[in-house]
């Protein structure tokens, strides 16, 4: 009797060391994988971060690719990064794949004349696709495509006299243009890149459509009415009718065209736009459509902590959400005396965390997905 109660003492004494083994074990945090662009007074440079050696490989884009500082934009397609440039009239195009390190040049490529003023450029493999007033003078929308094997182009007019037209969204195949029209209804022209073919118009009225596309590939659009109510269609990519709806409860709108936000089973990671004056104007933020909470990250929290970790003074330079790691990537600038731009990165997690902070020699510009 008395060696069985021996016996169940060991074992309990065993069991509760092996539970507070488990517990007394540090959570392993795992590692976060990014790229990046990033520019200084001299230079372009690309940024791989390898979050397993807390380090990364730095590149020389102005001395790889050839594009300058002053370049003018940054569209991504897949995993072709394509810098415009414009400089004495003529546009010049400097691509680089950052999955297969090749590199491509399109030097004064296009030749702007008095026929055409040109508002935005984005591109796919094979085109260019201009956004434009045709004649200058004028505010009469048209698109102009540009084959970058002959260089040859060709244009389609879309709506005369239209009041504002807005950047540019590239998906797939289909190019959505967003514009107000001259009596203020706002449309979203759906251009086929493969038929340089104007498929379809949505119309909107006065609503204020903002667009992505979603975690399905469907086109995601929200619209926020001059009564202050926001609804959320989302609609087929294919044939662009509506499969879902939603009525979101936020209290802010976005701005017409393409949004800076992942849309990921029905989660809304965003930036969300704090009432002025405030310390910062925008910080990451996640709105769950089923329940309708909305979740702000504490950005000037993190900030500080940043600020304190390295004795720098920061400001926020972008953000964007990166649905592959599940974080947060937020860029930030530093205030210098000595007039140079450096910066860094924060890594920050679902939870409001800081999982990691990566200070650079150049600022960061854009999160490379």
């Amino acid at each position: 009797m008395r060696n069985s109660y021996l016996i169940f003492l060991l074992f309990s004494f065993f069991l509760s060391c092996s539970k507070e083994d488990e517990v007394d074990q540090p959570e392993v945090q795992e590692a976060i994988n990014f790229q990046l662009i990033g520019v200084n007074a001299d230079a372009v440079f690309q940024y791989n971060h390898d979050g397993a050696l807390s380090s990364g490989v730095e590149t020389n884009l102005t001395n790889e690719v050839g594009v300058n500082t002053n370049y003018l934009t940054l569209r991504q397609s897949g995993s072709t990064l394509s810098f415009y440039s414009f400089s004495s009239g003529k546009f010049s195009l400097f691509q680089k794949n950052v999955a297969t390190g090749e590199v491509q040049n399109y030097r004064d490529f296009y030749t702007n004349t008095s026929a055409r003023s040109i508002v935005w450029g984005t591109n796919n493999d094979t085109s260019v696709f201009f956004g434009f007033y045709n004649p200058q003078g004028t505010t009469n929308l048209a698109i102009r495509t540009i084959n970058l094997n002959t260089l040859e182009g060709t244009d389609l007019s879309l709506e005369f006299n239209i009041n504002t037209l807005y950047p540019p969204l590239y998906h797939n195949g289909k190019l959505f243009i967003t514009y107000k029209t001259e009596a203020l209804e706002y449309r979203i022209g759906v251009y086929e890149t493969a038929t340089n073919i104007l498929r379809q118009t949505l119309s909107f009225g006065g609503d204020v459509p903002s667009i992505l596309i979603d975690h399905n590939g469907d086109l995601a659009v929200f619209k926020f009415s001059t009564a202050a109510t926001t609804t959320l269609d989302i609609l087929d990519f294919d044939t662009l009718n509506k499969v879902q709806e939603f009525s979101p409860t936020l209290a802010q709108s976005f701005n017409p065209g393409p949004m800076n936000a992942k849309l990921i089973d029905n989660k809304l990671y965003y930036e969300f736009e704090y009432s002025q004056p405030f310390s910062i104007e925008r910080g990451p933020a996640i709105y769950d459509l089923e329940t309708s909470t909305n979740t702000i990250i504490d950005l000037p929290n993190l900030m500080s902590e940043v600020e304190i970790a390295n004795d720098v003074s920061i400001y926020i330079s972008s953000q964007q959400y990166n649905a592959k790691e599940e974080v947060f990537l937020v860029s930030y600038g530093e205030f210098t005396n000595d007039n140079q731009l450096r910066g860094g990165a924060m890594v920050i997690s679902d939870e409001g965390e800081l999982v990691e902070t990566v200070p650079l020699n150049f600022l960061p510009v854009y999160f490379i997905e």
